[in-house]
């Protein structure tokens, strides 16, 4: 098995899904007889992921950011490589900044390939900048986690593979019992609705905010809002909407045992614009949990039973799909909760997601 760099631009406190899948598949690598190198933002050093990456053995470097580091990191990189025979290195959510260094320390390396992985829709820019950002990258394949995305890099002539998001649902075996849904509603509220908004507006957090602002006079439904480190953010985000910090709407700190998030809720909403193909709509059909999304490309391609797609943006529309969701008898979302659960499993399963990369890193010389 060939030698992998794993270039990881992750900046959250917690593993969650993405470093459980890197280390599944860094784990096959391993037992291949491949060697697994690490390189981390500086800044991450300290968070738990990146301490269990040290505590396991891995061997990990890191880089700096901002231009100014281009000199340092470009020199890290080609030390790995020449120190540990890299053969391939596979990035995640990296850009110019990181780019820029794994193409000048594999200048020349013919036999270091450079797969960068995709996890959103790329923005649509002009031609001149995308093969501007093409030459940069100098990619040998990218992954994209959606055919949407695969498309979009196919017709902008850049080679790509589709391999879909896979969840490993050991993890959302764990809850807190300790943690009650009473204690999270506020007077009056009797639906409870969770989001993910480390990211408030990108996550579209604003927007359903506005919309059961409109619609939900009454404050029924409660707004839980997993905001992880981003709470300040979060909180001044929330009194520009609603010039105050109402009680239907509760910010929730970042947790390694999801699940007890999920189980909360009544339904989760899913407000992304750019996402591909998003680990929280696994987890919640996993758990049996109703979905609203948005109808944007990646989450629309990803067909849960039990989720229900409305138009970006459309309040009522919003409101109307929650609603519906709400009137749902207890048998019907159980029977719906489990089709959901097994079509969660025979589609995402981690196992499938570590052997298609794999077959990828055998074979990455033939794309």
């Amino acid at each position: 098995m060939k030698n992998v760099l794993f270039v990881l631009n992750f900046n959250n406190s917690f593993e969650g899904n993405f470093m459980r899948s890197i280390l599944a598949l860094s784990e096959q690598v391993e037992n291949d007889g491949g060697e697994v190198v690490f390189l981390v933002p500086h800044n991450s050093r300290q968070t738990d992921w990146a301490v269990n990456l040290t505590n396991r053995g891995s061997k990990v470097y890191d880089f700096v950011d901002g231009i100014w580091g281009f000199a340092k990191n470009t020199k890290t990189v080609k030390k790995i490589i020449e120190e540990h025979n890299i053969s391939i290195i596979h990035s995640h959510f990296c850009d110019y900044r990181q780019h820029i260094p794994v193409a000048f320390a594999k200048a020349g390396k013919k036999d270091v390939d450079y797969i960068v992985h995709v996890h959103h829709n790329p923005p649509k820019r002009s031609s001149f900048y995308e093969k501007l950002a093409a030459f940069v990258t100098n990619a040998t394949v990218y992954v994209s986690v959606s055919d949407s995305i695969h498309n979009t890099l196919s017709i902008s002539g850049k080679p790509s593979v589709t391999i879909r998001n896979a969840v490993d649902f050991s993890r959302l075996e764990f809850t807190d019992a300790s943690v009650k849904k009473e204690d999270y509603l506020s007077d009056g509220c009797t639906k409870s609705v969770l989001m993910f908004g480390q990211d408030f507006e990108e996550k579209g957090v604003n927007s359903v905010i506005k919309a059961l602002m409109e619609h939900d006079k009454e404050h029924k439904i409660q707004l839980l809002v997993a905001a992880g480190e981003n709470t300040d953010e979060a909180t001044k985000a929330i009194r520009n909407i609603c010039n105050d910090t109402p009680g239907w709407i509760k910010l929730l700190p970042a947790r390694n045992d999801v699940a007890t998030y999920f189980n909360l809720a009544d339904a989760f909403v899913l407000a992304n614009k750019t996402q591909g193909n998003p680990y929280t709509m696994i987890e919640s059909a996993y758990l049996g949990v109703p979905i609203v999304y948005y109808d944007v490309p990646g989450q629309n391609e990803m067909c849960i039973p039990w989720s229900v797609k409305v138009t970006p943006d459309d309040s009522a529309e919003l409101y109307k799909a929650l609603c519906e969701i709400f009137r749902e008898d207890e048998q019907e979302t159980l029977a719906m909760g489990l089709e959901s659960k097994d079509y969660a499993v025979k589609n995402y399963s981690l196992g499938t997601w570590v052997y298609e990369i794999i077959d990828l890193y055998k074979n990455v010389h033939r794309m």
